[in-house]
């Protein structure tokens, strides 16, 4: 019997489906029997071996908890002329010796053959099955053309904008969200998801939901490398955008904002760190009287503290959540609608990028 949890066959692209059959037809039932199982279509996009070598090992892990077909694609229009293939299963231990398994189809695809890639992709999805769709890297938005033609059959865009090099990515996202039905996902969205609870901690009491009218300044710091990349900038962007939904601030076409007291100050700082680059180290939140709100990550408590002049209680103190890639990408596969808040931030996200350098 083959051992399907090994194996790495070379196939032809055109007769990917029949080996997959041949593959699975060698597994017998027993103590030791193999279940096959996909509860999604997840099509993972890279441009690099890097990125393959990161999509295949994430999307193997994230299968034990959300079962999936999954087609790793290599595109490089740079590199030479060819289209070649390899089909494996990623398989998971159950108990009493039975395991489900997830097929993986790989896709490389050089040169002018990476034209074939869309049509064989979308041979390949597993009908009546949503589509989720990860590019990893940058967004091409030089050819929107190609992206929008992946993205056909997609449900869900799953990007992670802290690779993004400009502006004009976020504005593709933004406009795939307003234009189609493919519904928006961003890791750097989801690695946000404890620093908006810890900022509705600040204003659960009563005496502070008033103070959100009264916000005057909004200070994030985020780590930075030692290159001005844009996607360094975004953690920061997406986190003050929502804040300003959240308030209700009038985000303009500059990047100036206006609240019901005047104008706020948004400012976003860089300081250099070697590790978790882009990732958001303070907050602060100056009101009309002079208070001012903060929250700050303790590393070694994996905690995130926030207080208000200087007070603290249990309620401002939020645990970090697991930021592993994997455990990023089972959440967005494990939320089947889409999500709301992010459509509404990501225009806000466009206009505050003009006020980062």
């Amino acid at each position: 019997m083959t051992d399907i949890a090994n194996a790495d066959v070379r196939v032809d692209v055109n007769d990917i489906e029949k080996s997959l059959s041949e593959l699975w037809r060698g597994q017998k039932d027993g103590d030791d029997a193999v279940t096959r199982a996909a509860l999604w279509n997840v099509v993972a996009h890279t441009s690099t071996s890097e990125f393959h070598a990161t999509a295949s090992e994430t999307l193997g892990r994230a299968s034990a908890s959300v079962p999936q077909r999954t087609i790793v694609v290599r595109s490089n229009p740079a590199a030479e002329a060819e289209l070649s293939s390899w089909i494996s299963a990623n398989c998971h231990l159950i108990g009493d010796g039975k395991q489900v398994c997830s097929e993986e189809i790989n896709l490389v695809a050089g040169g002018d053959r990476i034209h074939r890639v869309p049509p064989v992709v979308n041979a390949l999805l597993i009908p009546d099955m949503p589509v989720a769709f990860w590019w990893l890297g940058d967004l091409p938005n030089e050819h929107e053309d190609y992206v929008e033609l992946l993205l056909e059959s997609a449900d869900k865009l799953i990007v992670d904008s802290v690779h993004f090099d400009s502006p004009a990515d976020l504005a593709l996202v933004a406009r795939i969200a307003e234009q189609t039905s493919t519904s928006p996902a961003d890791l750097n969205w989801g690695r946000l998801e404890e620093w908006r609870a810890a900022t509705a901690s600040i204003f659960d009491p009563p005496d502070m939901r008033s103070r959100l009218s009264t916000i005057r300044r909004v200070r994030v710091i985020a780590g930075s490398s030692n290159h001005e990349f844009f996607g360094e900038s975004i953690e920061s962007l997406l986190y003050a955008s929502w804040l300003s939904a959240q308030a209700g601030h009038n985000v303009e076409s500059s990047g100036a904002v206006e609240g019901v007291a005047g104008t706020i100050d948004y400012t976003f700082e860089r300081r250099y760190q070697s590790n978790d680059v882009g990732a958001i180290s303070l907050v602060e939140i100056s009101f009309e009287d002079g208070a001012v709100a903060s929250i700050a990550r303790d590393r070694e408590r994996g905690v995130l503290v926030a207080n208000v002049d200087g007070s603290v209680t249990v309620q401002s103190v939020t645990r970090t959540l697991n930021q592993r890639l994997d455990e990023l990408i089972v959440r967005q596969l494990k939320r089947s609608e889409g999500d709301k808040v992010l459509r509404r931030v990501l225009p806000i996200a466009l206009k505050l990028a003009k006020r980062v350098g």
